[in-house]
């Protein structure tokens, strides 16, 4: 059962990396976020109909993961406005297993063996070097705002982990999530864009949305899925082997240098990764 479940983490990686490189080429990162919100309201709405209430004891997991789900998207959008998509990516994504295996440990309870820690360690060491340039050196305005999505994805991460064995059932936690985080989001980026038809204007772009948003919601319902049976760090520490695929969608389609400096990053990523199996 673990392998499979790590396989769906690794799944959701690809994904996550994916609708991510969507964001970042997107001419207006704004409707496209506006856009995306179409299939989370779509399959929140259908899973609050037909799924059963999640378990009183979730709700304040439910609420505080939908208000920072939407500072994270705020956050990401800020941060992909000046960077480049091989820098800010990992820098958002490796700060955070770090900061899960501190935060699981103060308020889920949960501990690594050591060589899992250090399996988590190699992970985020890997996945920042990934973002530094010439000098060992970060570059660039947006960094500031990398680095607060790193702590915004820690955060809900771990009130997500402990969220979803409090519902009772995922899939009803993962709905009620994805509703309440989507509404208020689709209604602002609608205000923003003059209504409906201002945010639909184009639907070449309303169309790579929507599947940027299909892919974020499987992405993410993967790895909630995934925190019921294993621990919140490690489904962290894996998710963000999203990194190397990040850097391998830069280098192939959006033509971002691929240095041996970002190799060995890679190798170190890869190597953290088997040691959290191990």
């Amino acid at each position: 059962m673990q392998a499979a479940v790590i396989a769906l983490v690794l799944v959701s990686a690809l994904m996550h990396a994916s609708w991510n490189a969507f964001l970042h080429l997107s001419g207006d990162r704004v409707s496209l976020l506006g856009a995306m919100s179409v299939p989370y309201l779509a399959v929140g709405l259908l899973g609050v109909a037909l799924l059963p209430a999640p378990a009183r004891a979730s709700w304040p997991y439910i609420a505080a993961s939908s208000v920072l789900e939407c500072a994270y998207c705020l956050a990401l959008i800020r941060a992909y406005r000046a960077g480049e998509f091989g820098q800010i990516y990992p820098i958002a994504r490796g700060l955070s297993p770090l900061v899960v295996c501190l935060l699981a440990a103060i308020f889920a309870g949960e501990t690594l063996h050591p060589t899992a820690v250090a399996g988590v360690a190699c992970v985020s060491l890997g996945i920042m070097s990934l973002a530094f340039k010439r000098n060992l050196r970060f570059s660039g305005e947006s960094v500031p705002y990398a680095l607060l999505t790193g702590l915004l994805i820690a955060t809900y991460s771990v009130v997500d982990g402990m969220g979803v064995r409090a519902a009772g059932n995922a899939f009803s936690y993962i709905a009620w999530v994805y509703l309440i985080w989507n509404v208020p989001q689709f209604i602002l980026v609608a205000a923003l864009r003059g209504g409906m038809r201002g945010l639909f204007a184009s639907r070449a772009e309303a169309a790579k949305g929507m599947l940027a948003g299909a892919l974020a919601l499987a992405a993410y319902t993967l790895i909630v899925f995934a925190y019921r049976y294993l621990p919140i760090a490690m489904v962290s520490a894996l998710r963000e082997l999203s990194s190397i695929f990040a850097v391998l969608i830069g280098w192939l389609c959006l033509r971002e240098s691929l240095t041996a400096r970002r190799i060995a990053a890679c190798a170190l990523v890869t190597a953290g990764a088997v040691l959290i199996r191990l």
